[in-house]
């Protein structure tokens, strides 16, 4: 009877250990599964930039967030600039109203996501204006200087057309150039977008007066300096009389010229009659 006990609880115990070994595979296939969806994954979040009409991807930490300088800035397009609106993040529901923007710094993804742009609607009396002066100074006179400030609208530009220009002062003597920024020396183009106060001022230059036209004969222009008229081409007439005289002077030359031999020649005769003169005379 005993030994029929024993025979029993080793036949039991072999059973159980038969079927822990037969479920090992089944919990270590649990275990891993579990492993698996414990796991970090990452994940592609998409940004429909409608205001550029582009898509930009980015890719998640393990973490399921993304890095605050990953996140892109809506593009503000020229139809919702002129609807007073600006973007100030980025949803999954565009459509929804009452969804707000995400908050990148917290927000963990745990699937891949499509985003879309955000606007608000800006309160008009928030939306900053700016005054654009122009300036004109009389070249000769800084006393007599007119200025004419206009400003700027909800889109940053000037509400000027072809009938309220900004007046343009002429002054004697000068012509007008055109408006030019005090920042940098710009030209004014009409129809800009201004982000600041900015002065424009007028731009003069000094008329000049041209130069004498050449009278008949002359080489060079009249000096309005010193108004001395130019020299004529033509040659001075000469002094008829001065030209006599100077014949007569080279023909006097001439005549002195041919009688000097002559009477150095008789003078040469007149010692030589001397002296042989005087020979013979000393040999008597």
């Amino acid at each position: 009877m005993v030994r029929i006990k024993r025979a029993c609880a080793v036949l039991a115990a072999g059973a159980t250990l038969a079927g822990g070994l037969a479920l090992l595979p089944t919990v270590a296939q649990a275990v891993e599964s579990k492993n698996v969806q414990t796991k970090a994954a990452t994940y592609t979040i998409t940004f429909n930039d409608t205001g550029a009409g582009t898509v930009i991807t980015r890719t998640t930490g393990t973490d399921g967030k993304l890095k605050l300088e990953d996140v892109p800035t809506p593009t503000l397009s020229t139809e919702l600039t002129e609807q007073n609106v600006k973007p100030d993040g980025w949803v999954e529901d565009p459509t929804n109203p009452d969804q707000h923007p995400i908050d990148f710094a917290n927000h963990v993804f745990t699937d891949n996501a499509v985003l879309y742009p955000h606007f608000v609607v800006l309160d008009p009396a928030a939306i900053p204006t700016y005054t654009v002066t122009f300036i004109s100074v009389n070249p000769e006179n800084i006393q007599d200087t007119y200025m004419d400030p206009f400003q700027t609208n909800s889109e940053g530009k000037l509400d000027i057309d072809e009938n309220t220009q900004p007046e343009v002062h002429n002054f004697d003597g000068y012509t007008f150039d055109g408006w030019f920024s005090d920042n940098g020396g710009s030209r004014y183009v009409p129809g800009g977008t201004y982000t600041a106060d900015t002065v424009f001022r007028a731009r003069y230059t000094k008329v000049t007066t041209p130069n004498e036209p050449n009278k008949p004969g002359q080489t060079a222009p009249a000096d309005n300096n010193t108004k001395q008229p130019a020299k004529d081409n033509k040659a001075p007439a000469k002094d008829p009389a001065k030209k006599d005289a100077k014949n007569n002077n080279t023909l006097a030359q001439t005549g002195a010229d041919a009688v000097a031999p002559l009477a150095i020649a008789a003078g040469l005769c007149l010692a030589a009659g001397i002296t042989l003169g005087l020979r013979r005379k000393l040999a008597l």
